[in-house]
């Protein structure tokens, strides 16, 4: 079994420093054997903010744990055209990435990080042909038994709009990228942006293959929780065909279980609801 903690859009520069400090009490009492960061560690790209994110992540690290991350959107200095078009994720890399991976594997899981924000990014992301062929080719070596996930910032699927029959765009190149992950037999994409959580199994516009989960996070420390609580994921992969979500959120003080979600794949290999354990 692998337990994966799936964290998203932290917005620091907009961050609640109570809820930052009981999310990194709770990730390393829970100790998972990765944590998973997709995107959105600032909240106008600067260097401060990503001082922080680092010395966030750092503090995980001297814990113990693993950490893979990805940009968002919010990772691309919106107000310097000149760095956003030829440097767009140079202060990222240079404070955030350093010499963290974006691909983990071991007999268990393989889990590839995507940036999905690029230069000309404003809110909504892109995959390049590149990045979609590399799904392929990165987990080409990976063990057979071994659960595949795949992170982006952007979901790869449009998501229904609360409350509305509006759907939000899904990211450029979504479509060959769902192609590569099907080829690629991925079985869980995990993704941010929209500040909720949510499992799918197929989007509202454009349909995936049943046996693809998406997996989305809210936001676990911005102050922009969109009427939601703060939250992050906890993924429990027992086998190839086994995972269960829960999703804990803040009171404000700490964080909790507040709703767990089990799935199994049937013999088609597409993916149900069962009863949580």
């Amino acid at each position: 079994m692998r337990r994966i903690a799936h964290i998203s859009d932290l917005h620091f520069g907009a961050e609640d420093p109570t809820v930052v400090a009981a999310l990194r009490e709770t990730l390393i009492a829970e100790r998972p054997d990765l944590v998973v960061v997709s995107g959105d560690l600032s909240q106008r790209a600067r260097t401060e903010q990503f001082v922080a994110a680092d010395a966030f992540l750092s503090a995980l690290e001297m814990a113990g744990l693993h950490v893979l991350v990805v940009p968002g959107n919010h990772d691309v200095p919106m107000h310097k055209p000149l760095a956003r078009l030829f440097w767009p994720l140079r202060r990222y890399r240079r404070i955030v990435v350093r010499e963290r991976s974006c691909f983990f594997a071991d007999d268990e899981v393989a889990v590839l990080g995507l940036a999905s924000a690029h230069g000309l990014t404003v809110k909504d992301g892109r995959l390049t042909r590149l990045q979609v062929r590399s799904i392929g080719d990165r987990f080409a070596d990976t063990p057979r038994g071994a659960t595949r996930i795949l992170v982006t910032h952007h979901p790869l699927v449009p998501l229904p709009d609360a409350g509305r029959e509006e759907l939000e765009p899904a990211l450029s190149g979504a479509r060959r990228a769902l192609k590569a992950v099907r080829r690629a037999d991925v079985h869980l994409v995990l993704a941010g942006h929209h500040h909720a959580h949510g499992v799918l199994f197929a989007g509202p516009a454009l349909s995936i293959d049943p046996a693809v989960m998406v997996v989305q996070a809210g936001t676990a420390t911005s102050w922009r929780r969109r009427g939601l609580p703060n939250s992050f994921n906890l993924i429990e992969v027992t086998a190839r065909n086994r995972v269960t979500v829960a999703e804990w959120t803040s009171d404000g003080a700490g964080f909790a279980a507040a709703r767990v979600s089990a799935y199994a794949r049937d013999a088609g290999g597409g993916w149900r609801a069962t009863p949580a354990p």
